[in-house]
């Protein structure tokens, strides 16, 4: 063996004895030596290997040996964020996921959070490390949902739509026990006066008119006329459409006639 690499190695050997692994960031220097200089240039190795079709080399499966995640195929700041997570497994502090421990306001509890947002996106071996430390992808749910309580109203809003394939819904709307016509409101009235949230774009995913420029009032009526075209209400309503066509909002003008309920 290359007696520079036997260094190189015995280097890695020794910080991996000390931390648990190889994440180690490029301009780290433990010992004075430049062991995350020399680790970039072993993964670019790694990786025209991958690209020329042949196998890891002896060398670097030494490196695999010591550390099977040194050259992950994501990237090291994920990889070095999932050590420390572990590591605050390992020294046995509060550790609860689910329960948003660590809390979401620290820098762990932060990469936590957002590890469990995007679970499903993860590489297959990523959420196998996660599982080794209590993130499942039950536990990911959970805590994306405690985390962004949002997200559950959005699931609510989602279900609703589904069914009647809109969200103008009353004010007193309850859908499965929760009060989606009055937290619909709440995010119409936040909307208007804060700007788009992120709880507003999912709503938009789901209906673009659940929070239009006009009236609810009318919104819903439109929707009532849609699912009801031959009622009585509906042709008097349609007829005073009509009979206000040109003071109509364009996008309501473009709702009737691409419904049907008035021909263009």
């Amino acid at each position: 063996m290359v007696p520079g690499f036997e260094r190189a190695l015995a280097q890695a050997r020794a910080y991996a004895a000390e931390h648990g692994h190889l994440a180690v960031p490029r301009a780290a220097r433990p010992n004075d030596y430049p062991l995350g200089a020399w680790l970039f240039s072993q993964r670019n190795r790694a990786k025209q290997r991958v690209r020329d079709g042949l196998p890891p080399s002896p060398h670097l499966q030494k490196l695999a040996a010591i550390d099977p995640w040194w050259n992950p195929l994501w990237d090291l700041h994920w990889q070095r964020n999932y050590y420390r997570a572990r590591n605050h497994v390992q020294a046995g502090r509060p550790f609860d996921p689910a329960a948003l421990i660590p809390s979401p306001s620290t820098a762990l509890g932060t990469w936590i959070t957002r590890a469990c947002r995007h679970y499903h996106q993860l590489h297959p071996d990523q959420q196998h490390l996660l599982t080794l430390i209590g993130i499942t992808a039950e536990v990911a749910h959970t805590r994306t949902r405690h985390a962004h309580p949002w997200r559950t109203a959005v699931e609510y809003a989602q279900t609703f739509a589904e069914t009647h394939g809109h969200l103008a819904v009353p004010r007193d709307t309850i859908q499965d026990g929760f009060p989606l016509g009055q937290w619909l409101n709440k995010q119409r009235y936040r909307t208007r006066t804060t700007g788009p949230t992120p709880a507003a774009r999912a709503l938009t995913a789901i209906d673009p008119w659940w929070n239009p420029p006009w009236g609810m009032v009318w919104q819903n009526a439109c929707q009532h006329a849609r699912k009801h075209p031959r009622h009585p209400a509906t042709r008097r309503w349609l007829q005073s459409q009509r009979r206000n066509w040109p003071l109509l909002h364009p996008d309501q003008q473009h709702l009737l006639t691409t419904t049907g309920l008035v021909a263009a």
